[in-house]
């Protein structure tokens, strides 16, 4: 049993030790009093003598609580040292904006109009041009979106981002029986996660690009971790 830890040991550090997901920088602004912006700065680094690949979409955070096998980076909110347990702390204004105009159209032509520009606007998806593709040519297109999400770090090369999160204030958070708070008193912390993956690639790739990902020793998998830092949910 001892030697099955120490091999767990093992291969953890080995993971880690291939990719550095780090936040450099947390700054705020209450650019109205009803809200409070967050600038996420934060990179991910090749650490090895050799190339590396995978698939992600690393410009989306989302929260870890949505579920943790999308492609994207997840973070945490920690206060002290527990997990806040629930998900939509921060807001998406797009996506707010976007309910309110579904809820105020009258007809169903004017809800696909705007759904078809809020897709074609933030998510750059041309719902005219998927809707005149058969069965083949939008699969043909999904397997395209998903490769060009692949990343390739050269030896030792550093790829940064910047993200904004935006907190309305709301301290208080009843989801179905559970009751949360936001306590301005304890001091509050941000982690950033991914979960790289290739075996679940085999649905969604032919069986040639699929074996070109498995045998390629660069393509990395596994669950990377950043540094916890301090974020502001003070008064």
């Amino acid at each position: 049993m001892r030697v099955n830890y120490f091999l767990l040991f093992f291969f953890t550090l080995s993971v880690s030790a291939q990719i550095e997901l780090k936040i450099d920088s947390i700054s705020s602004l209450d650019s109205i009093t009803s809200e409070r912006k967050f600038t996420i700065n934060y990179h991910i680094e090749n650490l090895t003598d050799k190339e590396v690949s995978f698939i992600l979409y690393p410009k989306t955070l989302t929260d870890f609580n949505s579920g943790s096998m999308a492609r994207t980076i997840f973070y945490k909110i920690y206060q002290n040292k527990e997990l806040l347990d629930f998900e939509n702390i921060f807001i998406n204004k797009k996506m707010e904006a976007f309910r309110n105009a579904q809820e105020k159209a009258k007809t169903q032509e004017e809800k696909d109009l705007i759904l078809k520009k809020f897709l074609k606007d933030e998510m750059k998806i041309d719902m005219d041009s998927i809707k005149k593709k058969n069965e083949k040519e939008l699969l043909i297109w999904q397997k395209k979106e998903l490769l060009n999400s692949n990343i390739t770090l050269k030896p030792k090369e550093r790829i940064s981002y910047s993200k904004n999160l935006i907190w309305d204030k709301k301290r208080y958070y009843k989801i179905e029986n559970n009751e949360f708070y936001i306590d301005e008193e304890k001091p509050h912390y941000i982690e950033l996660t991914i979960n790289l993956r290739k075996e679940d690639l085999k649905e969604e790739l032919d069986t040639k690009e699929f074996q070109d990902i498995m045998n390629n020793p660069n393509f990395i998998k596994g669950w990377f971790t950043s540094n916890k830092v301090e974020i502001n949910f003070k008064e």
